[in-house]
C-alpha cells in the first residue's frame, strides 16, 4: 500500500506543480518569465513537465485501454453531475474545485500506474512457470 501512496503523492505533486490555484505553479511562473532572459529555462522545465505527464498518461492508457479510460471519464462525469445536482459541489472555477480535480486526476494516475506494475509481475510469473 505504501507504493500506491507514493505513486499518488508523486502524481499529485506533478499536477500541482503544473497548475494549482495559488501563484506557486509552472503556468503562472512561465507567464511571468517567458519574455525575460529565462525563456530557455521556462521552455526546458515545460518540456520536462510535459514529458512526465505524458509518461503518466501513456501508462494509464496502456493499463486501462481506451475503452476503460472512456468509461472512467464517463463515471467521473456522472459522479460530478450528481454531486452538482445535490448541491455538494459548485460548478464555478473555485480553488476547492481545482484542488479536488487535482486530487481525483492524481488518484486515477496512481491507480493506473499501480495496476500496470502488478500486471507485469503476473505476466512475468506466468511466462517463467
Amino acid at each position: 500500500m505504501s507504493g500506491f501512496i507514493l505513486r499518488w503523492v508523486l502524481a499529485f505533486i506533478l499536477l500541482a506543480a503544473t497548475y494549482n490555484p495559488t501563484t506557486y505553479n509552472y503556468i503562472t511562473w512561465a507567464q511571468a518569465n517567458f519574455e525575460t532572459d529565462n525563456k530557455a529555462l521556462v521552455v526546458g522545465i515545460g518540456v520536462m513537465l510535459g514529458l512526465a505527464i505524458l509518461m503518466y498518461l501513456v501508462t494509464m492508457l496502456r493499463t486501462m485501454g481506451l475503452v476503460g479510460l472512456v468509461l472512467v471519464v464517463i463515471i467521473l462525469g456522472l459522479l460530478a453531475y450528481i454531486l452538482q445536482m445535490k448541491g455538494v459541489i459548485d460548478t464555478g472555477l473555485t480553488a476547492t474545485n481545482i484542488w479536488g480535480g487535482l486530487a481525483v486526476i492524481s488518484l486515477l494516475l496512481a491507480i493506473a500506474t499501480s495496476m500496470g506494475g502488478s500486471s507485469k509481475k503476473k505476466a512475468t510469473s506466468k511466462a517463467s512457470a
